[in-house]
C-alpha cells in the first residue's frame, strides 16, 4: 500500500501539470483560430454591407423612376440620385458638369444624348447599378 501511495505522489503532480500545459496549448490554439475567425467575420460583414449599400442604391433609383423628367435647372434629392449613380459629387443641382456626365452616360448606353433624365435613362440607371456607372465617371 505504502508503494501504491509513493507512486501515486510522484504521478499525480506529473499528471496534473501535464494537464494543465495541454489545456494552455489548446487555449493558446483556440485563441489563434478565433483571431482569424474574427477576421473572415470582418471581412464578410464589410462585404454584406457594400452590396447592402448598393442594393438601397438600386431600390432609391426604381422608386424615382416615375418622377418626371430630370434637365439642366432641376434640383432636389432625385438630382442628388442620379450624380450619386454617375459618380458625381451629389449638390442636388442639375448642372452643366451633371448634364455633361448624362450626355456621356448615355451615348455609351446607345441613347440619344440630350442630356435629360427621362424614362430611358433611369431604366438604364436601374439596369447599370453602381458598379457599372462608377467606371462610367472615371471616363468624365
Amino acid at each position: 500500500m505504502t508503494i501504491v501511495r509513493n507512486l501515486m505522489k510522484i504521478f499525480v503532480p506529473i499528471i496534473i501539470v501535464a494537464g494543465f500545459f495541454f489545456i494552455m496549448s489548446n487555449f493558446k490554439h483556440t485563441q489563434t483560430l478565433s483571431s482569424a475567425e474574427e477576421k473572415r467575420i470582418k471581412e464578410y460583414a464589410n462585404l454584406m454591407q457594400q452590396a447592402k449599400a448598393k442594393e438601397e442604391d438600386k431600390t432609391q433609383i426604381l422608386s424615382l423612376s416615375s418622377v418626371a423628367a430630370l434637365g439642366k435647372g432641376s434640383a432636389g434629392e432625385e438630382v442628388k440620385t442620379v450624380q450619386k449613380s454617375l459618380g458625381l459629387n451629389p449638390d442636388g443641382y442639375f448642372g452643366l458638369e451633371t448634364e455633361q456626365a448624362v450626355k456621356e452616360f448615355q451615348v455609351k448606353q446607345g441613347y440619344t444624348a440630350d442630356g435629360v433624365v427621362g424614362p430611358q435613362t433611369w431604366a438604364a440607371l436601374v439596369n447599370m447599378g453602381k458598379d457599372t456607372t462608377a467606371s462610367t465617371s472615371n471616363s468624365l
